[in-house]
């Protein structure tokens, strides 16, 4: 069979994959279950799951979910090494994005055009730019634009591979290593769901290959004949707000993907490892995304314009000034994370007052880490007395002393210790 009708060949069989998948897989099969060992904000689900009654319900044997910030939302076996098949080229992209520049002219080899597996149907002696050579690997997952990238970058796709491995050691991928640009082989081409949200975060925030990774389907001009390229990853047509970024499969790694979406300013990767069936991958990423959609949000901590204590002013009798936050606080919160405490601090001085004096502060804290902070300033001016107002001050503290009086007003807090996630206002 020739290069062309292998390709061809290679691209009826995908469509009609797709297509049947759309029709077997509408929703959640029978098999997919809630581990007692999955890891809701680093704590074990349990059994009967209590405490997270919708604990995502998927197939994958190993999968995590992290925000684009990098909180981790739920793993599972996310600590095990196991094959990413053609994940791996996520890699690649990334180091060779930032080895050369992307206009860098790249000729594709005997060895590159004849590599097995998914093809973007690369001829001998193709020239291209990494720019476009990058589609060609990131679309239909080309094996070929895989190797002709590592071999262009590096001379070999041995030394390309050093590169990778040093930088997934850059960014502290501490279970990954790389024998590979494709992913083809298995042996020795590893990685754990946990390490791949460390590299989907540094490969996202890449423009070019975000890029790359949103497009459905592309066109482009190869030594002068025109090619088009379909996404094997069905999510960017079928998801609300899907963004990319890569699927992957051997018989050893099993059904992979690494899924992304973006709604109301935010973002969520979600890793999928050793899923069941080619259409399972993507059901399997949909719920984590949508999951994490529902529980992570960003809440308003605090209106600058509400007054939210009453501070003492030492020098009067029974004087108080209004205590405003210095301005609006929100922050993006994982309802699963547990409640908000607020700590407020009020600093009681002698002496004037002036209008937005730092007087207080009030820290937050969810699952024992600082979220937020912010300064506390006086409403309003406060002088101190005059001096018919110190004589009066004076001679009632005098005779107040006497009878247990206070010398000056209480200082008073209108904040709960706990900020109530439930009636929280909802910004996205």
């Amino acid at each position: 069979m020739g290069k062309r009708m292998r390709t061809t060949f290679l691209r009826i069989s995908l469509a009609f994959i797709l297509a049947w998948g759309c029709i077997i897989a509408p929703g959640i099969p029978a098999s997919a279950d809630v581990r007692p060992d999955d890891l809701v904000a680093g704590k074990p689900v349990g059994e009967g799951h209590p405490e997270v009654p919708d604990a995502p319900n998927i197939v994958a044997d190993y999968a995590a979910l992290c925000a684009k910030d990098g909180t981790i939302l739920w793993e599972r076996d996310a600590g095990t090494a196991v094959p990413m098949a053609s994940c791996t080229k996520i890699m690649t992209a990334l180091v060779a994005l930032e080895t050369v520049s992307p206009d860098t002219m790249m000729i594709v080899t005997y060895g590159a055009a004849w590599t097995e597996g998914s093809s973007a149907g690369l001829q001998i002696r193709d020239t291209l730019p990494l720019r476009d050579l990058l589609l060609c690997m990131m679309v239909p997952s080309g094996n070929d634009a895989a190797v002709a990238i590592a071999e262009n970058v590096s001379g070999t796709e041995f030394a390309f591979v050093k590169l990778m491995n040093a930088k997934a050691e850059q960014l502290g991928m501490r279970d990954t290593r790389f024998s590979n640009a494709s992913g083809i082989i298995d042996e020795g081409n590893y990685t754990t769901a946990r390490d791949y949200l460390i590299l989907t975060r540094a490969a996202m925030s890449n423009e070019l290959f975000r890029n790359a990774v949103t497009m459905s389907e592309v066109g482009l001009e190869i030594s002068g004949r025109w090619e088009s390229f379909y996404s094997t990853n069905r999510l960017l047509w079928e998801m609300d707000g899907a963004n990319g970024i890569k699927t992957g499969f051997t018989d050893a790694a099993g059904y992979c993907l690494v899924a992304s979406a973006r709604r109301n300013n935010f973002e969520f990767y979600a890793i999928v490892f050793h899923s069941s069936t080619e259409a399972q991958r993507f059901v399997d990423a949909r719920v984590l995304l949508e999951w994490g959609f529902a529980h992570y949000r960003t809440v308003e901590l605090i209106n600058a314009a509400i007054p939210v204590a009453e501070l003492a002013c030492l020098d009067w009798l029974d004087r108080t000034v209004s205590v405003v936050a210095e301005g609006p606080v929100s922050v993006n919160v994982f309802d699963y994370n547990g409640p908000i405490t607020q700590e407020v601090t009020l600093k009681e001085k002698k002496g004037p007052i002036k209008k937005g004096e730092v007087v207080g502060s009030i820290i937050w804290t969810q699952n024992k880490e600082v979220i937020a902070h912010v300064n506390l300033v006086a409403l309003e001016d406060v002088p101190d007395p005059g001096f018919w107002d110190g004589v009066k001050i004076w001679w009632s503290r005098l005779w107040g002393g006497f009878s247990g009086k206070p010398a000056n007003a209480k200082s008073t807090i209108s904040l709960p210790e706990v900020f109530d996630l439930k009636i929280a206002n909802v910004n996205g």
